[in-house]
């Protein structure tokens, strides 16, 4: 691996805080013999999202300890301007590949990508398609995920009511939403008749919405989340699939408070006696054992990705998470072997994975075999997930 030659000294980077990692075996490049830094900037959650920042930062973590880069730096923003401030700070302390994370940084990340064509940066799930060459990017479609979150709410909800938020600025907004609801809508054609059918909750504008968007886009704060939470809530949507960073944090806070408080109040909030109907998330991100809220997971392969763009990114012996050989041979960019500048994770090619979470839905009859035949469907071409 060829490496660019560093001036600054390690000492003004020192890594991260050391993840413990595990689940994969991997290769291990050889040592590095210079200094070679990668830096990370998230908004605005920043990398304890349980998301797309705190999936990137963990493989960032795993290549430092495998020697791809000799030490590592993150840093969490407010926003634009934040992340121009960070993006320059980083510039001088001349990190070899600089990642900017979410869509919230992504036209500065451009700009200031620009403005230096000898620097390499990596844009993850940035949403940007118009980006210079000097810039490689990593997103996942998640209009299929969306769908089959819809009808996996609906088979999980209680009260018959289910909700998608999705924060400003968030990838394939608008197309989410509608796969959503054409999931609910294939749930309500395919249910056995002596169910109720289920509903897609569109709250009024005004109140959890920002007024800048439709009621179910909403500002990428915790407090967006929550205020979304409570409104949907009280209207008695019991099943949420929110899509962001702060604001998906907001939502899923509220939720496990909101069971806390429930389950304190009933002797039994899961057995068969009527009692209240305890919220439950459909998370997009890491694996949902953080919360007794989440029923199922849409988890990005941020791993795979990477594996996929970088062929001396630390490899697994997981069949799942092996990088398909590269077309074409690497090219070098930036001190980096390169097979794949942008990478788009799919249903198709292992990007994404849906799985049911342990507890609620694993007593709902077949709700782990309705998402593995739903993904199947939707492979084959039988279902459209924007039309259902």
């Amino acid at each position: 691996m060829s490496l660019r030659a560093r001036s600054t000294s390690i000492a003004a980077f020192t890594a991260v805080g050391t993840l413990v990692l595990t689940g994969c075996s991997v290769t291990t490049p050889e040592a590095l013999e210079e200094e070679r830094l990668g830096c990370l900037v998230s908004a605005p959650a920043g990398f304890d999202d349980h998301s797309a920042g705190a999936l990137t930062l963990e493989e960032a973590e795993l290549a430092r300890g495998a020697g791809v880069f000799s030490g590592t730096s993150s840093q969490r923003v407010s926003g634009g301007s934040a992340t121009s401030a960070a993006l320059d700070r980083m510039h001088r302390n001349d990190c070899a590949l600089t990642t900017v994370i979410g869509p919230g940084g992504a036209d500065e990340l451009a700009d200031f990508a620009a403005a230096h064509p000898d620097d390499l940066f990596l844009g993850v799930s940035s949403g940007t398609a118009d980006l210079p060459k000097n810039v490689l990017s990593m997103d996942f479609d998640l209009v299929p995920p969306a769908f089959i979150a819809g009808f996996t709410a609906a088979t999980a909800s209680e009260t018959g009511k289910v909700g998608v938020v999705v924060a400003h600025g968030f990838p394939q907004s608008d197309r989410i939403l509608a796969a959503f609801d054409a999931g609910v809508d294939l749930y309500n054609k395919e249910k056995d008749e002596d169910l109720p059918k289920a509903e897609s909750y569109r709250p009024s504008s005004g109140g959890a919405a920002s007024p800048n968007g439709s009621p179910r886009a909403i500002d990428d704060t915790r407090d967006a989340g929550k205020n979304y939470f409570e409104r949907s809530f009280d209207a008695d949507v019991d099943v949420l699939v929110p899509f962001g960073s702060a604001a998906a944090m907001g939502v899923v806070t509220s939720a496990d408070e909101k069971r806390s408080e429930l389950t304190a109040a009933t002797q039994d909030p899961d057995g068969d006696d009527e009692g209240p109907s305890l919220p439950k998330i459909v998370w997009y991100g890491t694996a949902g054992g953080f919360s007794k809220a989440i029923v199922a997971t849409l988890e990005p392969s941020v791993r795979r990705g990477l594996r996929t763009m970088f062929p001396d990114w630390p490899q697994s012996k997981n069949p799942d998470e092996v990088a398909p050989a590269p077309k074409t041979g690497p090219e070098e960019i930036g001190g980096f072997r390169v097979a794949d500048r942008h990478y788009w994770g799919t249903l198709d090619n292992g990007g994404v994975r849906i799985v049911a979470e342990d507890g609620f839905l694993s007593r709902v009859s077949d709700a782990g075999r309705g998402i593995t035949d739903l993904r199947e469907r939707i492979k084959s071409g039988e279902i459209d997930p924007e039309k259902g």
